[in-house]
Formats: structure tokens, C-alpha cells, sequence
């Protein structure tokens, strides 16, 4: 499992605890059946409380908007207010926008799972922000597409939002497999800026 533990869980410093991401993977792969994703409908806030405040939910729109259904507090506060029914999008810069929906076919096709590396430069009075975005495919419930669930592991406070994110790095898990491959980026091309590497593929 992905990053069962962060050195500053929820930016507050306890080592002890386990990262907002590792628990919600870990209800989220109790609740499959084999191969078969879990629905939408089996997820238990009771069972994901302690990281409800980094969570999220993600619904793609006919039109191929990808917006947010929940966003947690802490979601919220990376971006300075309430993001629900606001594109996922609005989470990054805006040269990231067209990789982003890029690896969230992945996880819309229901065949693998997300983990992105997020980097916020610094500013001028506010320190770099670095975070990691979990995204895991739910099954659909009726006429309903697949939805995403994720969290926002984040290792500091978002200090003076609104704060985007550029990706540095994603990795691709595919769900029928044990599990996936890191492999290490590249360094930026001269002209495009970050690198979106794929894995595991």
C-alpha cells in the first residue's frame, strides 16, 4: 500500500498516526469483490472519518468537465473556499489542466488507480507547498458513471490561498495487479515545464 504513514499527518506533526490516504485505500479495498471495483453507495463515512476533512469526490459531466461532488475542509483551504461543484481543475496551475484530464482517463475507465506528486512554489511570503492527491475509481450506482474518491495528503498548511499545484510525477497503479512500478522523472524539458510521467503501464 501506497503511503501508509506521512511525517506531518494533516500538517500537524504527528508521526504516529496514518496518513488520511492510507485509510481511506484501506476501506476502499475492503469493499471489493475480487477485481470488481466497490460501489459508490457500499462507502462508509464512519469507517473514513479521520481523514473526511482531506477527502474528495469527483464526478465527470457529459461534457467532460470533471467536477468536485465533496471536497473536505482541507481541500478547501488550498484553494481559500468552498470548491464543491467546482472543477478539480481549479487544484492546479493551468498548464497542468490538460495533463490532469489525461491521467483522469485512467481512473475514469475504471482500471486503475492515481497517485499524483504535487508541488506549489513558493512565494514571496508564503513557503512551497508539496502534497499527494490520491484517486480511486468507484463503480457506478444506476445510470451514474464511475465516480473518483480521493485524498489530499498535504505536508504543510496552505498558506495564503489560493494555492495550485503543478504535478511532478504520477503513478498509475493497475488494480488487478499486486501492484505498480515508481519510475524516477525527468528532468523538465527546456520549454515544457514539468514532466507527467505515466507508470505502470
Amino acid at each position: 500500500m501506497v503511503g501508509m504513514r506521512t511525517g506531518r499527518q494533516g500538517w500537524h506533526g504527528d508521526m504516529a498516526q496514518v496518513a488520511p490516504s492510507a485509510v481511506l485505500r484501506r476501506h476502499w479495498q475492503a469493499l471489493r469483490m475480487g477485481d470488481a471495483l466497490p460501489r459508490r453507495d457500499r462507502i462508509a463515512p464512519r469507517a473514513i472519518a479521520s481523514m473526511l476533512d482531506h477527502a474528495l469526490m469527483a464526478e465527470r459531466r457529459r461534457d467532460g468537465a470533471v467536477l468536485l461532488r465533496y471536497a473536505g475542509s482541507r481541500v478547501n483551504a488550498v484553494h481559500g473556499q468552498d470548491l464543491t461543484d467546482r472543477p478539480l481543475s481549479a487544484l492546479f496551475e493551468i498548464r497542468m489542466r490538460e495533463p490532469l484530464l489525461d491521467a483522469l482517463e485512467m481512473a475514469f475507465d475504471g482500471s486503475r488507480a492515481l497517485n499524483m506528486d504535487l508541488h506549489s512554489e513558493r512565494g514571496l511570503t508564503r513557503p512551497p507547498l508539496t502534497a499527494r492527491l490520491t484517486l480511486l475509481p468507484l463503480a457506478a450506482v444506476g445510470s451514474e458513471g464511475i465516480t473518483l474518491i480521493g485524498c489530499l495528503d498535504l505536508d504543510g498548511p496552505p498558506i495564503l490561498p489560493p494555492r495550485r499545484f503543478r504535478i511532478e510525477r504520477v503513478l498509475s497503479e493497475p488494480l488487478a495487479a499486486a501492484r505498480a512500478v515508481v519510475q524516477p522523472v525527468p528532468p523538465p524539458a527546456a520549454t515544457g515545464g514539468p514532466a507527467l510521467v505515466w507508470t505502470g503501464l
